[in-house]
């Protein structure tokens, strides 16, 4: 009796305690599924955010690439134009030697043709063209249409997209020729650049960008007025982003929708770590806090400066990085570091409050003068940098800079009855003056700067 005694009380013991630990296993497990479950959402998240990120990050990189090219081919075909322009009899005798030498220092120009009269007379190359002489723009409506615009234009005019009498699918530069240029009253007829429409788009590589569907519409460069040519009508309806393409003359509307699935693999990789926080029980505080402290710290370094609203240093850096890649197809463009002179004496007579104005002033006003297509960022403290992309000169960088700085300069800031006017001093940097890295381009810029600054 007394023997059971002493071994049944341990048993009851270890089989009371075997039941209050389960009963704490659950009641920890509970909220451990939910933190896993948080985590494993968040984790989510934040892939789906990157991929949009880096999506977004190559969609402007590719449309300032799709810019570039056509604009460098357009302005080609206007060399073209120019030389037909001061005597087009003459020029038409040479035609085949001009042109050909237009289709070898082009990039995408398919062909190229002249219509004496709206008709077409000549053709480089003629081979697989053939069906193309003797054209009579006047008998195929669609396409007179845009040499008529060019023709009351009086400059170039973006045809198409649009499908070739001769097979293909490209867009056109047509461009007036007049016997009295530059007043521009008796017509001669037109030059036509066929740029391929396939090869544009392959190079700049706009409807290649992972994790992304494309959308373009503006037929003939009218925007958002235009008919859809490139991709589904429903991405503008459900767009990520839509933004402008501008092309001579007019401009193309762009579309996309990111794809921002979980892959297999990363879908994989999240279950394990859910199922790794049952095994590691005693280590899911300090896995919740460094994903949490990894949460915060991405969400401090996004892409956005917080007062300005601005792309911060983080974004303008990764961007010239992309710019620059020997990945990427070499692009014309400036760098601009901007100083706000005797801030410091703002913020040290007028308060912080005051300076915090002054710098949403300065970033509202560079927006302003700038292009849609170019970058403004807030670098920190009272440094902004500007990537102007497609300046092929100093003088138009230079146009540029006093731009800036007539625009910006004008605003104030009326505080205890004094008023305050930014002053701005800027030095520029191209990428054409062969810094190697960011670091180097900015590093010109930032002197350049000084330069500016020491002026006064």
């Amino acid at each position: 009796m007394q023997f059971n005694l002493k071994l049944g009380k341990p048993l009851a013991i270890k089989k009371r305690s075997s039941l209050i630990a389960i009963i704490l296993y659950i009641v920890g497990l509970i909220p451990l599924l939910m933190v896993a479950a948080w985590i494993g959402a968040l984790v989510e998240e934040r892939i789906k955010q990157s991929t949009k990120d880096e999506a977004l990050t190559e969609l402007l990189l590719a449309k300032s690439s799709l810019e570039a090219s056509l604009f460098r081919d357009v302005f080609l075909s206007d060399s073209l134009a120019t030389v037909f322009s001061i005597d087009p009899e003459e020029a038409s005798k040479n035609f085949e030697n001009i042109g050909s030498r237009l289709i070898e220092r082009s990039q995408n120009v398919r062909n190229v043709g002249i219509a004496p009269n709206d008709v077409v007379e000549k053709i480089l190359p003629l081979k697989g063209n053939e069906r193309a002489v003797g054209l009579d723009f006047r008998t195929v409506p669609s396409q007179y249409k845009t040499v008529k615009a060019a023709r009351d234009l009086k400059d170039v005019f973006l045809a198409g997209p649009l499908e070739l009498v001769q097979g293909g699918r490209a867009v056109i530069a047509r461009l007036p020729i007049f016997y009295d240029y530059p007043r521009s009253e008796n017509y001669w007829g037109s030059i036509s650049v066929v740029i391929d429409y396939d090869r544009l788009m392959n190079s700049a590589g706009l409807l290649d960008i992972e994790n992304a569907k494309v959308a373009l519409r503006g037929v003939n460069g009218l925007g958002e007025k235009g008919e859809v040519f490139e991709g589904d009508k429903l991405t503008f309806e459900q767009s990520d982003y839509q933004g402008t393409l501008i092309v001579p003359n007019g401009e193309w509307t762009v579309a996309a929708k990111f794809d921002a699935t979980v892959t297999q693999t990363q879908s994989l990789l999240i279950d394990i770590g859910r199922l790794s926080l049952l095994f590691l029980y005693t280590l899911v505080f300090f896995g919740t806090f460094m994903l949490w402290r990894s949460y915060r710290i991405e969400r401090s370094m996004a892409n956005r400066d917080a007062l300005t609203q601005l792309f911060n240093r983080r974004f303008s850096l990764s961007y010239l990085e992309n710019l620059m890649s020997k990945r990427k197809p070499k692009k014309h463009f400036y760098v601009l570091v901007i100083d706000l002179n005797r801030f410091k004496e703002v913020n040290d007579k007028y308060g912080h409050d005051v300076g915090d104005s002054m710098l949403q002033l300065v970033a509202n006003g560079l927006e302003k003068s700038v292009r849609a297509s170019d970058i403004v960022a807030r670098m920190g403290g009272d440094e902004f940098l500007v990537v102007v992309n497609r300046v092929e000169t100093e003088e138009a960088i230079t146009s540029i800079i006093e731009n800036i700085k007539k625009n910006v300069e004008s605003e104030s800031v009326e505080v205890s009855g004094s008023i305050l006017k930014p002053s701005l001093s800027i030095g520029f940097a191209s990428n054409a003056e062969g810094a190697g890295t960011p670091k180097d381009l900015l590093k010109l810029a930032d002197r350049r700067m000084y330069e500016d600054k020491s002026k006064g």
